[in-house]
């Protein structure tokens, strides 16, 4: 999930994936690694509805592939 309306400052923290169970870095805001990915609204819109925190690299650029259709 990404994090574009956070401010810029925030330090990063460890996340627990909630789709994998791998742990990653999230900075919760336009530094954080997320913010370089293109996600389809319709990937927003169902990672908002299901999780309360963000998804790892692995699992977001499977999710953003898949809306894809790749």
């Amino acid at each position: 999930m990404t994090h574009n309306d956070h401010p810029s400052d925030s330090t990063p923290k460890m996340v627990v994936c909630p789709m994998c169970g791998e742990p990653f870095t999230c900075a919760m805001s336009t530094s954080c690694w997320c913010a370089t990915r293109v996600v389809p609204e319709s990937v927003r819109r169902s990672l908002a509805e299901r999780y309360d925190t963000c998804v790892c690299s692995t699992c977001l650029d499977r999710l953003i592939a898949e809306a894809k259709g790749a």
